[in-house]
C-alpha cells in the first residue's frame, strides 16, 4: 500500500482519520475509503488557510440561542431584556428554526419569518425586535466559527404596520375621566390620578416605594421600574440614564400620595421598599390589569352619554405633557419631568402641540404690525 499522505492514518477498522493542525486549530474527521480522505484533506486545508473553516456542529438554534443570551447577552443587558428576548425567539422564530441546525439555516426561511408577521398585521417595531434576536445570534454564530456567513445579512426588512400613536385626552375629556375616578376608594384610581399629575411611564409608576416619595419636599424620585419575568415582579433601572430623575410633585399628587398612606395607617410600621399601589400579595400592579380597567372606565363614561375614546395607560402619560405645553411649560422642563434622552424626542412628541402655541403668538404679536 502507497503511503498515506500526512494527516491521514488507517485506523484498526479499516476507516481513515484525517487531522489537521494550522495556527493552533486542530480538526479531526474521518472517512470509509482514501480517495474520501484525500478530498477532505484537500478541503480543510484550503478553508484554514484561506479562513473560510467552520466547525462542524450539530448545534440547533434553540441550543444555540440558551448559549447565546446566558454567555454573550446577559452580562451586558437587563433582564427584562433577556425576557423580551426569548418571549420573541418563542412565539416568531422557534416555530420555523428552532429544531434546525444552525448551519442550516438559510436567508429564505428567515425572510419568510418576517414576511409572515408582516402578513399577519404586526407593527413595524415588532418585526424589528425579532429582526434584531435572529440577527444577533447569527452575527455570533459567525464569530465563534459556527457558521460561515450569518444568513441574517440578506434579508429585507419588510414594512409592518406604523407605530400607533397615543391619544391625549382634550381638556373636557380629562374632566370627564378625573370625575369618574375622584370618589372610588380603589387603588387603581390612585394609580391613574397620580400617573395622570406626574406624566410617569406605567412601570415607573407601579416600580414606587415608599422610599422613593418626599412628602416635606413634595418631590418623587424614580429611581426603578417593574417588569414580570417568570411570574415574578423584577425591579430594574429605568430605560435610560435621563429616566433617573426627580419630579416635582403638584398639590393634586400630594394628596393622592397622603391617601394611601393613609391607607395602611392600620399598620404599625409601613415598609419602605412596599409597593405603593399594591396589586395583590405584595406585587406591583400589572399593565393588562391596569388596562383592563381603563377600559371599563372609558365603556362607562360612554354609557353616560359621552363620546369618548377607549385610552391605555401611557396616554395619561401623553396627556400629562399636552397640557404642561398647552400651559407654556418650556419643552426642556418637560424633557426632565418625562425622563426623555433628548430634547429631539420631546419636540417630535409633541410638535403638533408647539404648532397651535406659536399661531396663537403670531395672533398676540400681529397688532404690533
Amino acid at each position: 500500500m502507497a503511503n498515506l499522505p500526512k494527516g491521514i492514518t488507517k485506523r484498526p477498522d479499516g476507516r481513515y482519520s484525517i487531522r489537521v493542525m494550522r495556527d493552533g486549530q486542530k480538526v479531526q474527521k474521518y472517512a470509509k475509503t482514501r480517495k474520501e480522505a484525500e478530498s477532505i484533506l484537500r478541503e480543510i486545508s484550503y478553508e484554514l488557510e484561506h479562513g473560510t473553516y467552520r466547525k462542524d456542529t450539530k448545534l440547533t438554534c434553540d441550543q444555540w440561542l440558551e448559549t447565546w443570551l446566558e454567555t454573550y447577552k446577559k452580562p451586558s443587558i437587563k433582564v427584562s431584556t433577556i425576557a423580551e428576548y426569548q418571549c420573541y425567539y418563542k412565539v416568531h422564530i422557534q416555530p420555523m428554526i428552532g429544531k434546525v441546525r444552525l448551519q442550516s439555516v438559510k436567508a429564505s426561511t428567515i425572510q419568510k419569518i418576517l414576511n409572515s408577521m408582516q402578513e399577519n398585521d404586526y407593527s413595524e417595531q415588532v418585526i424589528k425586535h425579532v429582526f434584531v434576536v435572529v440577527n444577533g445570534m447569527m452575527k455570533q454564530a459567525v464569530k465563534e466559527g459556527l457558521i460561515l456567513v450569518n444568513p441574517a445579512d440578506g434579508v429585507t426588512l419588510p414594512k409592518g404596520k406604523p407605530k400607533e400613536s397615543h391619544t391625549a385626552m382634550t381638556v373636557s375629556e380629562q374632566q370627564l375621566f378625573t370625575e369618574c375616578i375622584r370618589d372610588s376608594d380603589q387603588v387603581l384610581n390612585s394609580f391613574l390620578q397620580l400617573q395622570l399629575c406626574t406624566g410617569l411611564r406605567f412601570g415607573e409608576c407601579a416600580a414606587l416605594q415608599w422610599q422613593d416619595i418626599d412628602l416635606k419636599n413634595k418631590v418623587l424620585h424614580v429611581r426603578h421600574t417593574v417588569h414580570v419575568v417568570n411570574g415574578a415582579d423584577v425591579l430594574t433601572s429605568p430605560k435610560t440614564r435621563c429616566s433617573l430623575r426627580d419630579v416635582p410633585l403638584m398639590p393634586k399628587a400630594v394628596e393622592v400620595l397622603r391617601k394611601e398612606k393613609a391607607r395602611t395607617a392600620g399598620q404599625k410600621v409601613i415598609a419602605l421598599d412596599r409597593y405603593i399601589f399594591d396589586g395583590g400579595n405584595g406585587r406591583a400592579v400589572t399593565l393588562q390589569t391596569l388596562n383592563r380597567y381603563m377600559k371599563r372606565i372609558c365603556k362607562q363614561i360612554r354609557q353616560n352619554g359621552n363620546e369618548f375614546p377607549d385610552l391605555t395607560s401611557h396616554d395619561l402619560r401623553h396627556t400629562f405633557a399636552t397640557r404642561a405645553i398647552e400651559n407654556g411649560m418650556e419643552p426642556q422642563t418637560l424633557k426632565a419631568i418625562l425622563g426623555h434622552s433628548s430634547l429631539a424626542m420631546t419636540m417630535d412628541l409633541y410638535s403638533h402641540v408647539l404648532g397651535d402655541q406659536k399661531q396663537a403668538g403670531i395672533e398676540r404679536i400681529a397688532s404690533a404690525f
